[in-house]
């Protein structure tokens, strides 16, 4: 694919004018003082001060410190632009810690480590970085840009970028340790880290190592998530759980769904009050130990190369992280898995003495049934993760103009996740079959000697109707299960080499044109490998196909920053910025250049404005480009079927005719599911998403009041050729509109599961579009009094316009000020408020975060649809520091202060309860932590 950029002439000419002898400029603008220049994140031009036209927000160490988080990834959590997504308290997640700026996606966010890419984490094959890699005692400072920088970076940096810069030249040694849990003591977290080094004439090396364990939380210990419930449209709850259930569930021959109950009586029709209340073995806070060594180094060569001032640059990092999730029992549900020919037989010994019984009292072969596996106790995954970063550098100095550097990085990220509690399908089969008993009693699978098999001669008959008090006959768990887990290992690597100039190239009167060029080479892989049960869909687990495949990158970019005017009335300076990238991609993307121009005129010394208009894009990720083609499941309700409760509904070819056309009976039928059924997996010939990005910005410091500054910085992102998966229920639903998609669509066509939904194809493609609008503020006031000390207040403020998204088939919604599954959590308003407060050697920070109000679909009322509001939310942290000498300091942190309660929300299937993920600092309640520090 080939895009030309609306800037394209305007960059060419003003390259072509730009590029002149060098010697000359250089001869005329030497200077005996030199002035240190610095490299902001959204540029590769290093200049003289920290002005940018893009939005650059800092964290800077002092505010680091007094977060109680110990990764970077939690810690950009709580900032205004960031919308919710994986975090440490993601209870059945991989561990792995994600920042989602904007809402825009955490695939559209490049992540930078001191400039430098970073491999992604997870599972294998994924599609972000794992910022809970990177541990807090390294950091210096993390810069996030908050605007498109294809220009510059590359695929990704779509809505901005986050540079995290690490600590360098550290003298001398600090040891700190910390300790913290909630007030009822359930789940310890402990820390302790390292920093050391030393600085040279020649050059500095700093060392680092941490490690942090944290201990298991349940959910069934905290009252928030000791129980699954639904919220009401008047504010009440009611039990919502689990349809799966520990008392088994079957399906008659008349289409009624039976079970005992949790008081295991007599056969009944399903209500929701025979839920199960399956958080009574899920954790909330997973067990977790990181560690993490890190070593930055640089030395000064001096002279090299026909160069001058050549420095060498070495890092290298590495984590480790492993974690257990733990979710409820698995539940043995055959005709869900594929498996319609797993029938609880009629001369099954346990059916025929505790199953239901017929209209004339007999047994009959149970087709549908389900039972959640309780006695075998809770589903488990380990994960194991390796993270590796090493970089290599060269730079030095052509003349006091020019300037070079190149370097190499490495990077992997290694898992395995290994899952117990998973069942075997084919000896299932075998152990709910018929049964027999043998010469000596005992009673065995298959109908008798005669016909024995050698899977039948070492198979237990399983008794699917268990009741409280019982135990499985001995050796039946073992056969159904073995002493096998299901094993899964991934990998994601990264391989640049860069090589970049930086210069002059002329002297206008309003200063130097500074130029950046450079050229980069880049392979990218990715593989998440199942083990043969997976693959061949043999448990309870499902299906797991690998995913694995490569590709590699070519790139070429030019930068020029010009000046246009300074000192001149209403214009103490004005900047233009201009920035185009050429990549070419072994994969389906093809060629693409993508362009920037960005403005910053600093009318005075009390007011300035800065503009960019922008392309970017993303290619495809190894995991939507070759995901392995499998079966899985999507929130939604099949369109052709007959819900839960009423009568079956004969299906019409007026209304119905897709539903007919793919093979549902017109009869009507039910399936008790509450899911779709899909086909899912990756697409080679992908191309890339692509985005014009226009910002403006306004950035007042007046000079009558020292230490004060206001930023307001308007967004507008329009996204096009998405990446995505048309849902499956809208296929159905267009299948019987107009007739499209119907090929996509896989049903039973015969037997007594005719009609169901075999799975709908819902691959990866390049289909919908979305559009972004919003404004962000910084306001930040810093003084000092004679008698109460220091003081540095701020507020962060995100008013969020548009978040738009268009599906294929023409629907566009605009989910701001909503929840939704499809559009996530989008208030209109997001604050943090902070406190700074010095007085000698003691310190004290106040930090205030707000979410505002929501509107999400509420619960049907006479049949008719209502909305109901999720109240704005706020919850406060606060953190006391005290040197007390010179080698020692504390710190005491109380998070949650007043114990606010996440809020509840609609939809039952958003985070470890019925809350969201932007509510997980505070399920836990009120926390605490005390650090101790000593420096050597």
């Amino acid at each position: 694919m080939k895009k030309t950029s609306f800037l394209y002439n305007l960059i060419s000419l003003a390259i072509f004018s730009s590029f002149a002898p060098y010697e000359a400029q250089a001869n005329e603008n030497a200077e005996d003082n030199e002035v240190e220049k610095i490299v902001v994140t959204g540029s590769r031009i290093a200049r003289t001060n920290l002005v940018s036209a893009g939005a650059v927000t800092v964290i800077d160490k002092e505010a680091i410190k007094a977060s109680p988080y110990k990764n970077i990834g939690d810690i950009l959590q709580t900032m205004t632009v960031s919308q919710p997504t994986e975090n440490s308290l993601s209870a059945n997640g991989s561990g792995a810690v994600r920042f989602n700026l904007r809402g825009i996606g955490t695939n559209r966010t490049l992540v930078l480590l001191n400039s430098k890419r970073l491999p992604y984490g997870g599972k294998g094959a994924d599609s972000s970085v794992d910022l809970g890699a990177i541990p807090t005692s390294i950091v210096e400072r993390v810069e996030v840009l908050m605007d498109g920088a294809s220009a510059i970076y590359g695929s990704d940096a779509i809505a901005g970028v986050v540079n995290i810069i690490t600590k360098k030249d550290f003298d001398g040694l600090e040891v700190s340790a910390s300790y913290g849990n909630n007030t009822d003591f359930d789940g310890a977290k402990k820390h302790i880290e390292m920093v050391s080094g030393f600085a040279a004439d020649k050059g500095s090396v700093t060392f680092s190592a941490s490690y942090s364990e944290d201990d298991v939380i349940h959910s069934k210990d905290i009252p928030f998530s000791e129980a699954p419930v639904a919220l009401q449209n008047d504010g009440s709850l009611l039990p919502d759980g689990s349809y799966w259930l520990p008392w088994t569930a079957v399906t008659d021959p008349e289409g009624r769904r039976l079970t005992q109950g949790p008081d295991y009586g007599e056969f009944h029709e399903y209500t929701s009050a025979d839920s199960y209340n399956y958080f009574e073995q899920s954790f909330l806070q997973q067990p977790t130990e990181v560690y993490s060594m890190s070593a930055f180094a640089n030395y000064d060569v001096g002279q090299a190369f026909k160069s001058e001032n050549v420095v060498l640059d070495f890092e290298v990092l590495y984590t480790h992280r492993n974690n257990d999730s733990n979710s409820a029992a698995q539940p043995l549900i055959p005709w869900i898995g594929g498996y319609d020919d797993i029938p609880i037989s009629k001369d099954n010994y346990y059916n025929q003495k505790f199953g239901p019984k017929d209209a004339n009292g007999q047994s009959y072969d149970i087709y549908k049934w389900s039972k959640r596996m309780n006695e075998f106790g809770p589903r488990q995954s380990r994960f194991d993760a390796n993270q590796f970063h090493i970089a290599l550098g060269l730079s030095g100095d052509f003349d006091d103009v020019w300037s070079w550097q190149t370097g190499y990085t490495f990077g992997r990220y290694e898992s395995q996740e290994t899952r117990e509690g998973v069942f075997n399908w084919a000896r299932v089969r075998e152990a709910v079959g018929p049964t027999h008993f043998d010469e000596s009693g005992t009673l065995r699978c298959g109908t008798g000697p005669e016909v024995v098999k050698f899977i039948s001669s070492t198979c237990v008959p399983l008794n699917i109707f268990l009741q409280p008090g019982q135990t499985q006959p001995e050796g039946a768990m073992e056969y159904v299960s073995g002493d096998w887990a299901n094993v899964s290992y991934g990998y994601s690597s990264i391989k640049t080499a860069t090589f970049d100039v930086t210069g002059t190239v002329m002297t206008l009167p309003a200063g130097e044109v500074g130029i950046a060029s450079g050229v980069s080479y880049m392979e990218l892989e990715g593989l998440k490998q199942t083990d043969s049960n997976a693959v061949h869909a043999m448990t309870t687990d499902g299906n797991g196909r690998p995913t694995g495949g490569g590709y590699n990158v070519s790139e070429a970019y030019i930068e020029l920053n010009i000046p246009l005017l300074s000192d001149v009335a209403f214009a103490d300076s004005l900047e233009l910025n201009l920035a185009s990238r050429y990549s070419n991609y072994s994969t389906g993307a093809g060629n693409t250049t993508n362009s920037k121009a960005s403005i910053f005129w600093t009318v005075n010394e009390d007011f300035s404005v800065r503009s960019t208009i922008s392309q970017a894009f993303r290619a495809a990720n190894i995991q939507e480009l070759f995901k392995g083609q499998l079966p899985s499941f999507e929130n939604g309700t099949d369109p052709c079927k007959t819900g839960a409760d009423g009568p079956i509904r004969p299906l019409t070819q007026e209304h119905d005719s897709g539903c007919l056309k793919t093979g549902a009976p017109a009869s009507g039928f039910r399936d008790g599911l509450d899911m779709i059924r899909t086909n899912t997996g990756g697409n080679p010939d992908l191309e890339p998403e692509t985005a014009v990005i226009k910002t403006l910005g306004l950035v007042f410091t007046p000079q009558a009041l020292d230490g004060f500054s206001l930023t307001f910085d308007y967004y507008d992102i329009e996204l096009e050729n998405t990446i995505s998966t048309f849902r499956a229920q809208r296929k159905i639903e267009l299948c019987n509109e107009t007739g499209d998609f119907c090929d996509d669509i896989h049903r039973y066509q015969s037997g007594p599961l005719k009609g169901v939904l075999l799975g709908v194809d819902t691959y990866n493609e390049n289909l919908n579009a979305s559009h972004y609008r919003g404004v962000d503020s910084e306001a930040f006031y810093k003084f000092r009094t004679s008698q109460y000390g220091d003081f540095r207040v701020g507020v962060n403020w995100h008013r969020a316009l548009k978040h738009e998204i268009s599906i294929f088939d023409g629907g566009v919604t605009d989910y701001v000020g909503t929840d939704s599954s499809n559009g996530g959590f989008q208030p209109k308003n997001k604050m943090n408020f902070s406190v700074n407060w010095q007085y000698d050697n003691i310190s004290a920070n106040w930090f205030t975060y707000y979410l505002g109000e929501a509107e999400t679909d509420g619960r049907p009322e006479q049949g008719e649809p209502t909305k109901h509001t999720i109240d704005g939310w706020s919850y406060s942290n606060l953190n006391v520091n005290y040197i007390a000498s010179d080698q020692w300091e504390y710190a005491l942190g109380i998070n949650n202060v007043f114990n606010t309660e996440p809020r509840r929300v609609m939809r039952r299937s958003a985070g470890n309860t019925n809350s969201i993920g932007a509510y997980s600092a505070a399920f836990l309640g009120t926390t605490f932590y005390i650090r101790a520090k000593y420096t050597f």
